[in-house]
């Protein structure tokens, strides 16, 4: 019998080359897809000048989104900057500010957009005005990001330099200040600061209305970090914090006359680090808290059964079972040791701590009684998910 080999290989030949030809008119037709889409595109067709135009007056997230119109603006993405996309101006002599003023005025108009402008002033020669005009600078820029320092060792001099939020920021997203005060916002009608997300403060010395009116001019802030801030007046009042709220960080500030979150539901990061007379706080009761941190001052006079486990309960949210991050110092923990171990978990409901992942532990030293207390707290606020606990032995007044 003869066996004809050719025609089975003939066959698998035949159906080998039918995929391959389906496969080429697929390839074809998908290029002739994208090349009407490119040409329905007509943006993309502009030249790469206009392109760049638009892509770096876009606000940074819109700007990031038009590599997924095509490939053509990714890659105009990887060069989008000719010119610099953040500014850092150190001034340190007197001579400082005349000279980087004059390079700024010599740039052409309009401005190019900046993501950062940073402004760090080292001298005591800067006046009011030309500080002013750095502020001015950046604002023409659409500066997303800002951050205002003094180093001065002069504290007259750095005295007399006061921010104001300028006039019109409307891309700013980030601003950052420290040791600086900042004065009464401008009279009159303002528009707020729609795009305003995140305000970190240190060292910054306010009155409790520029306090007030600047949460009244950031509707959608999302983090507000306060270190060593003064606030000057009747004190600091938290009663109006922006309704979107998430994290909030209150450290070693004083004068503070009310510690009142409960219009702010939406908070989810809460870190204090401050008098123990301050408490109770009141954080809203339906928050669902995932990083908390407290620490007590370890040198303030008020007794230790001021600072107990009642308090703390009535501090904090009614559910805490979505806390994965929980930091406290030697004095919380302590409060653990005032009530019995086998009641204290009926009277403390709200400590569900099972969603605890990471329990951070900040003791000034070890001895038996911490032990005992960190013992206790284990052995009454369960915490079956604990994957990471950290004890750290830390020194008087630092904060993380």
């Amino acid at each position: 019998m003869a066996i004809d080999s050719g025609g089975g290989g003939g066959c698998s030949g035949s159906g080998s080359g039918a995929k391959k030809q389906r496969l080429v008119e697929l390839d074809d037709r998908c290029e002739a897809v994208e090349s009407d889409a490119i040409r329905a595109d007509r943006i993309s067709a502009l030249p790469e000048e206009l392109r760049l135009h638009v892509l770096t007056d876009l606000p940074l997230k819109d700007a990031i989104r038009t590599g997924a119109l095509a490939r053509g603006w990714r890659d105009l993405w990887k060069r989008r900057w000719a010119h610099r996309a953040s500014l850092k101006v150190h001034l340190c002599s007197r001579d400082d500010p005349r000279r980087e003023l004059d390079a700024l005025a010599r740039e052409p108009r309009p401005r190019r957009r900046l993501e950062r402008f940073s402004l760090i002033v080292d001298t005591s020669y800067l006046k009011s005005s030309e500080f002013q005009r750095f502020l001015d600078y950046a604002t023409e820029c659409g500066v997303e990001d800002l951050h205002v320092e003094t180093q001065s060792r002069s504290t007259t001099a750095a005295a007399k330099l006061k921010f104001h939020l300028p006039l019109s920021s409307p891309a700013l997203a980030r601003l950052s200040l420290r040791d600086i005060p900042v004065s009464m916002f401008y009279k009159g009608a303002q528009q707020p600061f729609q795009a305003l997300e995140v305000i970190r403060l240190v060292s910054v010395s306010f009155r409790s209305e520029a306090f007030t009116k600047m949460m009244a001019l950031c509707p959608n802030l999302l983090t507000l970090d306060l270190r060593l801030c003064r606030c000057n007046g009747y004190g600091w009042v938290f009663n109006r914090l922006p309704p979107n709220l998430r994290s909030l960080t209150i450290a070693r500030c004083d004068r503070i006359t009310s510690l009142d979150f409960v219009r702010v539901p939406t908070l989810r990061s809460f870190r204090y680090y401050g008098c123990p007379s301050n408490l109770p706080f009141s954080i809203p009761r339906d928050a669902v808290l995932s990083d908390l941190y407290i620490q007590l001052y370890s040198y303030d006079p008020v007794p230790m059964k001021e600072w107990n486990i009642d308090k703390l309960r009535k501090s904090l949210p009614e559910d805490l079972s979505s806390l994965g991050v929980l930091t406290i110092c030697y004095k919380a923990l302590t409060g653990a040791s005032v009530l019995p171990a086998d009641g204290a978990s009926a009277q403390l409901t709200n400590f569900n701590l099972h969603s605890l992942k990471e329990l951070h532990l900040r003791m000034l030293e070890m001895k038996a009684v911490n032990l005992s207390n960190l013992y206790l707290f284990l052995k009454t606020f369960q915490c079956p998910n604990l994957e990471r606990l950290f004890v750290q032995i830390c020194a008087h007044g630092r904060f993380y």
